[in-house]
């Protein structure tokens, strides 16, 4: 329900002797039905969350004039905002007895007065199960596209994320680089640490991962123990500062098990968007890159850039690898 603004649980004593809770003095709702009827209409409308606050928002004039609101669901990492934030606020959170559904901000150049903070949670009783369904589309929908194990986006994500922001960055003239990500020697660690070691190193490393990149960067999981990270807007130097950052974090990770202390690293491939390059053609690229990583004896960053430079290692000469590593 709304959380109440009005009623504080203490009570007043008036002339007839009558014990009467604030609450009850508080002022009603002042709406017209047929406009909550058609509010709670147009909010049956739709799943998507966006075009249910838009439709709220838009709705709500009818009865109270508001500059802009904002709806926060933190758990869901969801923030969303129509019109303009002002001076004055009223901020509600909506909650069932099963469900949290998020905080409403409402916005106004002036003050709130008493009889519209009542038409307000009057509205706001209409949105409470729109929102809750909205949510749980919104749930379902994250969940079909992120890897049930680590929470990485997973290779459906991939293929429509990736190829959408390939071509807005060739529309719009941006930067776009993408790392080839592979823990080194992962399959021992399955073999001599068990499955449920290989689980946890896994979704460490991708809290690792996800720690050193930005909010508009994604990391998706390939295969296995294989991920791709996405980088809005870097280029070449920049794609390979935050590479190198990741590399240093994974290879800082302890893990104690049964059979002692676990040391994991990372081999990284990094390729740049070019003018002619499809998505295949950039994962090809970084994937060739990351090869070239593994060769020259793991834990460590290849840029698509260098690998023209040291021809790669015959495997004769191949340096025995760490198997701490």
């Amino acid at each position: 329900m709304v959380s109440p603004l009005h009623s504080n649980g203490r009570a007043e004593l008036r002339d007839e002797k009558v014990v009467m809770p604030f609450g009850d003095l508080a002022p009603r709702p002042d709406i017209r039905p047929e406009v909550l009827l058609k509010l709670s209409g147009k909010l049956q409308t739709t799943l998507e969350l966006s075009q249910l606050i838009e439709i709220f928002f838009n709705e709500i004039q009818q009865a109270v004039l508001i500059d802009g609101l904002t709806f926060n669901h933190a758990p869901n990492n969801i923030l969303l905002s129509q019109g303009k934030a002002s001076v004055h606020s009223a901020s509600y959170r909506l909650q069932t007895q099963q469900d949290y559904m998020g905080d409403l901000m409402f916005h106004r150049s002036t003050r709130f007065r008493e009889h519209e903070l009542a038409n307000i949670e009057g509205l706001l009783s209409t949105l409470v199960y729109p929102l809750r369904n909205a949510l749980r589309y919104h749930e379902a929908l994250a969940a079909a596209f992120r890897d049930p194990l680590t929470g990485a986006g997973n290779r459906v994500a991939l293929d429509k994320t990736l190829s959408r922001e390939i071509e807005l960055a060739k529309r719009h003239g941006q930067d776009l680089s993408i790392l080839m990500l592979d823990l080194d020697h992962f399959k021992r660690v399955n073999d001599e640490f068990g499955h449920g070691m290989g689980d946890r190193v896994l979704k460490e490393a991708v809290l690792s991962m996800t720690d050193c990149i930005r909010q508009t960067d994604m990391c998706f999981r390939y295969g296995g123990e294989e991920f791709l990270i996405m980088l809005s807007s870097a280029e070449e130097a920049g794609a390979l500062r935050i590479a190198e950052r990741i590399r240093m974090s994974i290879n800082e990770l302890r893990f104690t098990g049964d059979k002692g202390t676990l040391q994991v690293s990372a081999s990284i491939g990094c390729s740049s968007l070019k003018g002619d390059d499809s998505m295949e053609s950039l994962i090809t690229r970084a994937d060739e890159a990351l090869y070239v990583a593994k060769k020259h004896g793991r834990n460590c960053v290849i840029s698509d850039c260098d690998m023209a430079i040291p021809e790669p290692l015959d495997r004769q000469t191949v340096p025995t690898p760490n198997p701490n590593r």
